[in-house]
């Protein structure tokens, strides 16, 4: 199928990129009809011959393109600083009453974007778990360091660990290189008698001379908690009305109005050049300029950057700053966004 005109592709990432200096050396890559990956662009070595344009935003990696196809963001650390992604940990239990002495409580590693929290939580709802509480983040670095867990101040009058050994381990390769998931490590207790229904406990999760976050449980096994929902609370996923015709989009006469105002090149660089340095998609401007409205592509790009809020503020402020005051009153007279 060929295309018309470019689309946005955003894929979640994991990278954690609010460091001065880059950590990440970023790589689009797309699959062939045989299976192998072939490497389309990456991030900050863009040329007249790169096929498409990357926006990184802290979350999510927008991708305007021309060619359908199967693709993947793939990432390693940019020496000399150690990259960092982003997990996300997941507590779960057994749901209420707990009929058995024995009590199981999981806890999952992540990839900090939505499917994989996704993942998890249907595969908990297969097994009758339910989350404790929201998933806490966690900052992994490409240390070569395993991720420890172990599990502290249990009540010994009422319960005891199973565990023989002081702590857990999750092998480092296995949460870097994402492949593996999901992941996580079981603590098994068991309580003195059925008579007993709190439990107090602290579980460390920390990387090896690394980061660490802990978990403080007080719950009372035999109250009953709600079933784990298709996502947590603050997961990014965009809500049903925000999707296909219902996607956040700038009504035509609005576009039209702005592509005809700044399409063509202005001597005082008045024009499409300067919308794309006010929205910070100018990173590379050759790609826009080969397209027949390069103002049309941004605002695509614009539109999908802000799906999650629908926020015509940004837009708005970088018309008002450019002197577009006429394009500013058809947005306020050309309907509601």
């Amino acid at each position: 199928m060929l295309l018309s005109r470019p689309v946005v592709l955003t894929l979640p990432h994991c990278a954690q990129l609010d460091t001065p200096t880059p950590d990440w050396t970023l790589t689009l890559k797309t699959r062939t009809h045989q299976g192998a990956w072939e490497e389309v662009l990456t991030v900050g070595e863009e040329s007249l011959s790169s096929p498409c344009y990357l926006q990184l935003e802290e979350s999510n990696c927008h991708v305007v393109m021309e060619q359908l196809g199967t693709y993947g963001l793939v990432g390693q650390s940019c020496p000399p600083q150690p990259a960092c992604k982003r997990l996300q940990l997941a507590l779960f239990a057994p749901r209420a009453p707990c009929l058995s002495l024995d009590y199981i409580l999981r806890i999952y590693c992540t990839q900090d974007t939505p499917q994989a929290l996704k993942e998890v939580l249907e595969l908990e709802r297969s097994l009758g778990g339910v989350l404790l509480e929201d998933p806490i983040p966690l900052l992994f670095k490409d240390s070569y360091h395993n991720l420890r867990l172990s599990i502290h101040d249990i009540p010994h009058s009422h319960w005891r660990s199973k565990l023989l050994a002081k702590y857990q381990e999750i092998p480092f390769d296995h949460i870097w290189s994402g492949s593996q998931r999901p992941l996580h490590c079981t603590f098994s207790l068991e309580r003195g008698s059925l008579a007993v229904s709190q439990l107090t406990c602290k579980i460390c999760v920390r990387q090896v001379e690394g980061e660490g976050q802990i978990f403080q449980l007080h719950t009372d096994i035999q109250e009953t908690l709600p079933p784990c929902s298709p996502l947590p609370s603050g997961g990014t996923c965009l809500p049903s009305s925000q999707v296909g015709p219902y996607a956040f989009r700038l009504p035509p006469s609005i576009r039209q109005k702005i592509c005809a105002s700044l399409d063509a090149p202005s001597a005082r660089g008045c024009d499409w050049r300067l919308l794309a340095h006010s929205l910070d998609f100018d990173r590379y401007l050759n790609y826009f300029a080969t397209k027949p409205s390069p103002t049309a592509v941004l605002l695509d790009l614009w539109e999908a950057c802000h799906q999650g809020d629908a926020d015509l503020v940004s837009l708005a402020t970088a018309l008002e700053e450019m002197g577009k005051s006429e394009v500013l009153v058809v947005m306020m007279t050309d309907g509601d966004c």
